[in-house]
């Protein structure tokens, strides 16, 4: 389980991990494909609604005390069904007998530990994936695939207090 901020180099690290592990699969799966992708899209006849407090989720856009922008994604009541969905999926992949391997980000703690639970009874090592803020937004600004902003609001919470097993650094990736 990689979990560290977006951009960070998680989706990297688990193409070539499945390289390394063939001829056994080691499936990829992770906030991308099993939050993100199941949401509605978010397009330029929509953005309103998706700047606004609703029950899926929605980002808002602050400064910090340097004046550094940046976005904030808010998870409302049917966005918590999705990610719960989305750790319950991530065991279930493992409960009929298949390698995971997972992109995380715990953008809520809560999120983290309802997943701990879920794969308690398979062995899972948890992998922080750590990368400075100046690289990490040198990648954000050069991939685009996110706004200027995004890894900056959970760079400072997204490994919480958690004890891993491993920790990487992404930095020269």
């Amino acid at each position: 389980m990689l979990n560290g901020p977006s951009g960070s180099g998680k989706s990297s690290i688990q193409r070539e991990f499945q390289k390394l592990m063939m001829p056994n699969l080691w499936i990829k799966v992770g906030i991308d494909n099993l939050f993100d992708s199941p949401m509605p899209d978010i397009t330029a006849e929509n953005s309103n609604f998706w700047q606004s407090e609703n029950s899926i989720r929605w980002v808002k856009e602050s400064q910090d005390s340097s004046g550094n922008k940046i976005v904030t994604l808010f998870v409302g009541s049917q966005g918590e069904k999705v990610a719960f969905g989305m750790n319950s999926a991530i065991a279930a992949y493992a409960k009929n007998g298949c390698n995971v391997i997972v992109d995380y980000i715990a953008y809520d703690q809560k999120w983290l530990q309802d997943l701990e639970n879920k794969c308690s009874e398979f062995k899972t090592y948890y992998v922080a994936v750590d990368i400075s803020l100046d690289v990490l937004e040198q990648r954000e600004a050069a991939r685009a695939t996110s706004p200027k902003g995004h890894a900056r609001s959970h760079y400072f919470n997204v490994h919480g207090n958690k004890k891993y097993d491993l920790r990487v650094s992404s930095d020269n990736n």
